[in-house]
């Protein structure tokens, strides 16, 4: 480790055992350190990373938002004169001798000397520097981690009273890596094109609420460069990793581009048989992400060209299951053993995902994935719901692994997509029981994109830095007090509460001890339309189908009629769709009514977060009701007529009540659902529409 240059050296020690020589500044005379306007400069040592450089220039900026002055950032304690001085120190680049140590990785500390009237913001490693910056900031200056997605209102202030006593000190968070999985991005793609601030700061919103961790898909750009999103992550100093059918930073999407641009000629075709070529192209891609100087969690897999099964992509894959796992099992080996003879690590930290056919294969005994000190098998949760599947709940916890959990908090084409869904309830009784397995190590959650899943992937961060601590009903209120304030807080939870519980749950629970295991998201709603107006006549009772191919038959919808004392699946609908509009409209009649009552500067997140949800489920739940129920009695023109147009009404009114929480930097949020939206209401609203004129 580098030295202190010597007078910074000299007053951190100082500041340690005695007073310094000199004036004493008259805050420091108070029980409080002060942050008086244009009397507070930053330490910084020029030689710290450039992630941490760039969270103290935000600090810099939260400054100049809550107090209107900009601190000077300078780099040694004898330029500060007599003003109160923020120092940051990050103890992996440099250590103070005497100072109590930090308890390891990521840890960080607020505290203060009142006798120099310094404020150290201190961390083990860059990271957890970062993370005592931003700890400052909230709890100081008053910036919520969520300022930029709430709407976020500042207090002015002159004058800011820091007690001299302070002592914020976090341990290491229990999970090591703690991602986000920002997938299926038809609104936040295009929102981020708009600006810079979009486009960048999701990623401090990630580290103020302490996650470290993004997940992506293929991240090499050829020849030899990383994507846009792989560079922004090192800029911001949170580490990349890569989805589920991806290998090594690369899918084999890429096969094509990386013979042409790198090695000047036509891709040999994707055959088994070309084991030489297919090494040749992990190896590209290992050497390429160091090059780069990315921080990177490895991912190994075997899988195909897109979100399939490799047989669908290699036309030499056998045909027994059992030696197209063996091919899988070979695949690993290939990849761990390059990552090792590359890297020169002999246990690097690796991951793979158990999604899909992998997690029935595990299951089944026959997929033989590596293991090792920093091998973590990551577990997802079950396909289209959200509770812990076999492979984990038979998970042998002898073996020598380290575990991971992959939560969805929406899925493609059956999922919460619009509207939030699981609640944070769900989310922590699934990683309670993994945990219960064995302490997690890696945890990554799929939110699509992010706005709508904000409050849960709060609770999410919360939990995986100390699961003792959390628990989701406080962390509610908590929640509630910080974006609307402590007098009107406990109603909101109240109204957050019965928002979750008013889903439909298609079929009874049977995971035991889980609640709301099976729900009917807004993308299951919109299936449901599609594929009725599809055939719309004859009369189907039972008119759906599983969408796409499912290992598991039946569970795109997951709807068991005799749960709900019918007959048939229409009538499941039709009972299920009447009860949970009636629970969604009293909830967002709810809100309307607190709405006013609730302080201006946080009306905006409540109806973004909350109201205008839950007033779209009830308009959706409402078309979905009448449209189904025009189907049921299209034998009678006049009765499946009115109800066509009633749910095309509802239907418009679910689009208004999204639209409406569009304002400020979200002034364009819908415009990606209207284009390739994967629900897409404009093209929902005019299926219903095309029915309707074809029933005239």
């Amino acid at each position: 480790m580098k030295p202190f240059p010597a007078p910074l050296f000299l007053l951190f020690t100082a500041s340690l055992v005695l007073f310094v020589a000199g004036p004493v500044s008259v805050s420091a005379q108070n029980d409080n350190i002060v942050l008086a306007k244009n009397a507070v400069r930053i330490v910084i040592s020029p030689d710290e990373p450039e992630p941490l450089q760039l969270a103290v220039r935000t600090l810099v900026r939260d400054f100049k938002t809550v107090m209107d002055f900009e601190p000077e950032i300078i780099d040694s304690l004898d330029k500060a004169g007599n003003t109160t001085v923020l120092v940051i120190q990050n103890d992996s680049v440099r250590k103070v001798a005497g100072q109590e140590p930090l308890n390891g990785f990521e840890s960080h500390r607020v505290s203060a000397d009142s006798r120099q009237n310094i404020v150290f913001l201190r961390g083990h490693d860059m990271r957890g520097t970062i993370y005592a910056v931003y700890t400052f900031s909230e709890q100081f200056l008053g910036v919520p981690p969520l300022w930029y997605f709430s709407s976020w209102t500042p207090k002015k202030h002159d004058r800011i009273a820091v007690p001299r006593n302070i002592f914020f000190d976090f341990k290491s968070p229990q999970v090591r890596y703690r991602a986000w999985f920002p997938n299926d991005t038809d609104m936040f793609s295009p929102w981020r094109r708009l600006s810079v601030e979009n486009n960048t700061l999701w990623l401090e919103t990630m580290l103020r609420l302490k996650l470290n961790t993004v997940e992506l898909g293929s991240t090499i750009r050829y020849p030899g460069r990383m994507t846009n999103d792989a560079l922004l992550l090192k800029q911001f100093g949170l580490v990349l990793t890569s989805h589920h059918m991806i290998a090594l930073n690369s899918g084999f999407g890429n096969w094509e581009t990386y013979w042409r641009t790198v090695k000047g000629q036509p891709a040999p075709e994707l055959l088994l048989s070309n084991e030489k070529e297919i090494i040749e192209f992990y190896r590209y891609n290992i050497e390429t992400v160091l090059a780069n100087g990315v921080e990177n969690l490895w991912q190994i897999v075997f899988r195909g060209v897109r979100d399939a099964p490799y047989w669908a992509t290699f036309s030499d894959a056998p045909e027994p299951e059992s030696e197209r796992v063996d091919i899988i099992n070979k695949h690993l080996k290939i990849q761990l053993d390059l990552i090792r003879e590359i890297t020169g690590e002999e246990e690097p930290f690796v991951r793979m995902t158990f999604y899909d056919e992998l997690s029935d294969f595990l299951t089944a005994g026959l997929l033989k994935p590596p293991t090792g000190e920093n091998m973590i098998w990551t577990f997802c949760s079950a396909r289209r719901d959200h509770y812990p599947n076999d492979d984990i709940v038979r998970f042998d916890t002898s073996r020598n692994v380290k575990l991971g959990y992959y939560m969805n908090f929406q899925f493609t084409s059956t999922g919460s997509h619009l509207a939030p869904a699981e609640g944070p309830w769900k989310m922590e009784f699934n990683y309670r029981y993994v945990n219960g397995k064995r302490p997690l190590y890696f945890s990554v959650v799929n939110a699509g994109n992010l706005r709508e899943h904000l409050f849960e992937l709060s609770a999410n961060a919360a939990m995986l830095w100390d699961f003792n601590a959390y628990n989701s009903d406080r962390f509610l209120l908590q929640f509630c007090e910080t974006y609307f304030g402590k007098v009107h807080a406990e109603e909101v939870a109240a109204l957050y509460r019965d928002y979750y519980h008013a889903y439909w749950e298609p079929t009874k629970t049977s995971f035991p001890g889980l609640e709301r295991q099976f729900l009917f998201h807004d993308l299951r709603h919109s299936q449901v339309m599609r594929m009725i107006a599809a055939r719309f006549s004859p009369f189907n009772p039972n008119p759906l189908r599983d969408i796409g191919f499912e290992r598991m038959p039946g569970r795109s919808f997951r709807i068991t009629p005799s749960d709900h004392g019918a007959a048939d699946t229409i009538d499941a609908i039709l009972s299920g769709m009447k009860v949970s509009a009636e629970k969604f409209t009293q909830v967002a009649d709810r809100c309307d009514a607190l709405f006013p009552k609730l302080p201006e500067e946080n009306r905006n997140f409540f109806n973004d977060n909350l109201r205008g949800y839950a007033r779209f489920m009830a308009e959706l739940s409402r078309s979905l009701h009448d449209f189904v129920y025009a189907y049921k009695h299209q034998s009678d023109r006049t009765v499946c007529a009115t109800n066509l147009q009633s749910s095309l009404k509802a239907m418009g009114s679910a689009r208004q009540a999204l639209l409406q929480t569009q304002h400020g930097v979200f002034e364009n949020w819908y415009d990606g659902d209207a284009v390739n939206g994967k629900f897409n209401m404009p093209r929902i609203l005019n299926l219903i529409e095309t029915t309707a004129h074809s029933v005239k």
